[in-house]
């Protein structure tokens, strides 16, 4: 991509209106732009530090700290001693990201299998409508996770009715071990670039105590997930309940 393109995708004026925004974040939601358009192709080289430094109306500290922000969220790759370059894809979750459950060995991972127990509309209310937007509706896909064979947990899954409202027409046994977050890239383009992770011990919901087999009123660990998309857009709300258990969960830190 020329240079010269780079620096018209680049907002500088300010927009009446809108919330003004930090000249990196500026900088850095122009050079994404121009990776969801494909004028940034995969794999291509992006201009040195130095050279954005002259064409565009930013500071190098500026510049290097939106190339480190689009690093962080896997739209770039620095490779020392080569350059900066767009990421061949956006690195995606794995089916254990979340449900990381260390072996006796303390090395390797138990094995973890889903079952999709229902995919339905759903109203807005709840932790998931703060973060995903106020809006007529949103889809929740229900899921048992099998861990080992040994305890099952309960995840609902939220996702954006407007954005994703065809998930509704799609069989259950289409979520059967599935990874969600695939299934968004491949279905929608929307890869799910960085997680954030809460995790509380609380009292189970009546209905989820016994989905579990826990009579009511038990305690168990409770993680909520946010998923965010290009430019940190919020994607996805996962709720996931886990009973009580001797085994650790992981809670790896995520830079995909």
């Amino acid at each position: 991509m020329e240079l010269s393109r780079l620096a018209e995708t680049v907002t500088v004026a300010d927009v009446p209106g809108e919330v003004r925004l930090p000249k990196y974040l500026r900088l850095s939601d122009g050079i994404m732009q121009a990776i969801e358009t494909g004028e940034l192709a995969s794999g291509e080289r992006l201009p040195g530090e130095s050279e954005l430094t002259e064409v565009l109306p930013f500071s190098l500290g500026t510049v290097q700290k939106a190339l480190s922000h689009l690093a962080e969220r896997g739209a770039i790759v620095r490779r020392h001693g080569s350059g900066t370059f767009v990421a061949d894809g956006p690195s995606q979750l794995n089916d254990l990201w979340h449900f990381r459950f260390p072996d006796s060995d303390g090395q390797s991972l138990l094995p973890v299998f889903t079952r999709a127990t229902g995919v339905e509309r759903v109203e807005t209310g709840g932790p998931w409508t703060a973060f995903l937007g106020d809006e007529a509706f949103h889809v929740r896909v229900d899921r048992v996770i099998n861990v080992n064979h040994e305890f099952e947990a309960v995840a609902h899954m939220f996702f954006s009715g407007a954005r994703f409202g065809d998930l509704l027409s799609m069989p259950s046994a289409d979520f059967e071990n599935c990874n969600m977050r695939s299934l968004l890239r491949e279905r929608y383009n929307e890869p799910t670039l960085r997680i954030a992770e809460e995790a509380a011990a609380e009292t189970l919901p009546p209905g989820i105590a016994s989905a579990l087999g826990l009579p009511a009123g038990s305690c168990g660990l409770v993680l909520h997930i946010q998923g965010y998309g290009f430019r940190d857009r919020p994607l996805s709300y996962q709720v996931v309940y886990i009973p009580p258990d001797t085994r650790r969960l992981e809670l790896k830190l995520q830079n995909p």
